[in-house]
């Protein structure tokens, strides 16, 4: 999906240094297709550009992995996750309402349960993901597009996550 020309979208270094993951993790996350960036524009050798909603969840994950989760299951968990095509855009749209983790597993929240991603079928207490904490700081950093870029004559900010 590319990005509607008026809202921003910020290469790979932006995204890794506003996300706080490193360039190489953000294209390993998009070889596993855990996040595809909704930027890109179509063609082959185009930069990849990542909208405000894909750096949020980029922040998310980056949150995951400081709580202790390794990688190969995030993705693992992530992955079944996006088995189920309409719950993955949910996920991908509000991270912090779904995704859940005690630092060994990726939970889903669905339904008043935690469900595990990682190990089948078992349920375990654990602790929500901050958004607002995620949010504020990369709303406050991203950058505006200028009114010549947007065609508009006017600055516009895109904060939808």
């Amino acid at each position: 999906m590319a990005i509607k020309p008026h809202l921003p979208a910020v290469p790979i270094k932006k995204a890794s240094e506003l996300s706080g993951l490193s360039p190489h993790m953000i294209t390993y996350l998009g070889r596993i297709e855990i996040l595809i960036p909704s930027g890109n524009l179509p063609g082959r050798g185009r930069r990849r550009l990542f909208t405000f909603s894909d750096v949020l969840f980029l922040r998310m994950i980056a949150d995951l992995l400081s709580r202790g989760i390794e990688v190969k299951r995030l993705g693992q968990g992530l992955r079944r996750i996006k088995e189920e095509a309409d719950l993955w855009l949910e996920v991908q749209k509000r991270p912090r309402w779904y995704l859940v983790t005690d630092g060994a597993e990726v939970m889903l929240r669905r339904k008043g349960r935690l469900e595990s991603k990682t190990a089948d079928g078992q349920f375990v207490f654990s602790f929500v993901l901050d958004m607002e904490a995620a949010h504020a700081p990369l709303a406050s950093a991203w950058p505006r597009q200028s009114a010549r870029a947007n065609g508009k004559g006017r600055a516009a900010r895109s904060h939808t996550a």
